[in-house]
């Protein structure tokens, strides 16, 4: 009799690549609700590979995929959401979307006014602006409110990306600590990977994690097109992103972490706004990097706010990651990554401390701004 394996590999995702690294972090982060046991190790291949480990996978390699691939799309595609809610919410953001396009114009009305500080100024300001902010406050106020019922996760009921103010963050914090559990706080988690309070003031903004790529340029927001990818899980969509060879047979809905992403006219062969050159991405690959946030909490420090496995640089933003060979449980994963070493600078100390916590191989890469986009430098090891 053949001695069971209770190995998987996920063959279509690279270690070196941030996109594929995240995956791998999202599929342990959804296997391990429901399996305390599953573990996340990395082969040392032709490229870094990584695998899953549990007593709980059993059977065959196609058993054991199928099983892997039908908890994933369970959980990824999130609560079902009634549609009459959908279209109120639709509806809401419509009105917010041209609350906001009218308090800009008011704005840049008053500002082309040239009006001297003053008594006069103030009072252009209170008719000329003032109504048009009002109105946005109460479009907002609107929109936020047609979100929890109409969104398939909670944390995904903050708006259309993860800048809102302490005083909304505090409140959907309190109202998802009074559901969450030590064995189910999924959404409380990806709250706290949002950002952090940097202000006594309820009414700032908190600083948006670092991971937050979509602001808006070419109609795209980081939740908003998690949500959509929630919409789009699938099976097969997840077999594509895990199994099989990356096809990028997929339009739009991306995260902007893979460095493909990256569309800039001095590094395609051809015109990047060409109808026939539309940019494409791994779904599903997207959607697992996403949950995979949760593993990257944010906190409020002294000179401003951190974020696991970040660390500012003098070219920018850098993103350090580990990978492991020993496979690892999703405690584990979550110490190693919030450990000091993650966001130093590479010295020899650093180095050494994680090779004694098992780690084989750290990759790094930059966030880099190109115009209105955001996108992930190609990664070297380091």
């Amino acid at each position: 009799m053949s001695e069971t394996i209770h190995q998987l590999d996920l063959p279509a995702l690279d270690g070196a690549n941030p996109l594929g690294f995240l995956a791998a972090l999202g599929t342990l982060r959804v296997l391990s609700e429901t399996d305390p046991t599953i573990k996340l190790g990395w082969h040392a291949r032709a490229r870094w590979v990584p695998y899953l480990y549990s007593p709980n996978l059993q059977g065959g390699e196609d058993e054991k995929y199928q099983d892997v691939l039908q908890r994933l799309a369970t959980r990824l595609c999130g609560k079902p959401v009634d549609a009459e809610k959908v279209k109120v919410r639709e509806a809401a953001q419509e009105r917010f979307d041209s609350a906001k396009t009218r308090l800009k114009e008011a704005v840049a009305a008053f500002k082309g006014l040239n009006l001297p500080r003053g008594k006069e100024r103030d009072t252009a300001r209170e008719k000329v602006i003032v109504p048009y902010e009002q109105a946005f406050t109460a479009a907002r106020e609107e929109f936020l409110a047609a979100l929890p019922e109409s969104v398939p996760s909670a944390e995904l009921a903050l708006g259309q990306r993860p800048d809102c103010t302490i005083e909304e963050f505090r409140r959907h914090a309190r109202t998802m600590i009074q559901t969450a559990r030590i064995t189910s706080r999924a959404t409380l988690d990806m709250l706290a990977s949002f950002g952090g309070e940097l202000s006594c003031s309820d009414e700032e903004k908190i600083e948006s994690t670092p991971f937050s790529f979509l602001g808006g340029a070419g109609h795209q927001w980081f939740l908003d097109t998690a949500r959509e990818l929630m919409a789009k899980t699938s099976e097969t969509k997840l077999r594509e992103a895990l199994i099989t060879p990356w096809s990028y047979a997929d339009e739009k809905l991306t995260m902007r972490w893979d460095p493909l992403d990256d569309r800039r006219y001095a590094l395609m062969d051809r015109d990047p706004t060409a109808t026939d050159n539309k940019s494409t991405t791994v779904w599903m690959a997207n959607l697992l990097g996403y949950v995979a946030l949760a593993f990257f909490p944010c906190a409020p420090i002294s000179r401003g706010s951190a974020t696991a496995c970040w660390a500012d640089t003098e070219e920018a933003p850098r993103f350090r990651w580990p990978l492991w060979v020993s496979p690892l449980s999703a405690n584990s994963v979550s110490s190693l990554l919030t450990h000091a070493s993650m966001a130093s600078t590479g010295d020899e100390s650093s180095t050494r401390e994680l090779r004694s916590r098992g780690v084989a191989a750290v990759f790094s890469c930059h966030r880099l701004r190109n115009g209105k986009f955001t996108n992930f430098s190609p990664a070297t090891a380091v």
